[in-house]
């Protein structure tokens, strides 16, 4: 009896951990866009600009390479905290505005 009361309750926790980490997966998420189309900005330089790219990441530079979306954002982005990050080494691609 007490071996299946444990039994159900090591089911139970490891029922109510994998819901927990399922619904943490809507919050955050290693996609460069939601479910709804809007970009995530997953990184922050030093002047305080977030960025959907990091591009000193191999990974994340592919996808930027194939991101037209975000690269036309940084071409017409008139934010001078770009150039900040820039200057002090760091690069980041699909700047938020």
């Amino acid at each position: 009896m007490v071996w299946r009361l444990i039994k159900l309750f090591v089911i139970l926790f490891w029922l109510l951990i994998f819901a927990i980490s399922v619904k943490a997966g809507d919050f955050y998420s290693d996609e460069p866009y939601n479910r709804y189309g809007n970009p995530q900005y997953r990184y922050e330089g030093f002047s305080g600009t977030r960025y959907q790219y990091d591009l000193s990441d191999p990974c994340d530079r592919l996808e930027y390479q194939l991101d037209l979306d975000a690269q036309m954002r940084d071409r017409i982005n008139p934010n001078p905290e770009i150039q900040l990050d820039r200057d002090l080494g760091q690069y980041g691609g699909g700047a938020k505005w």
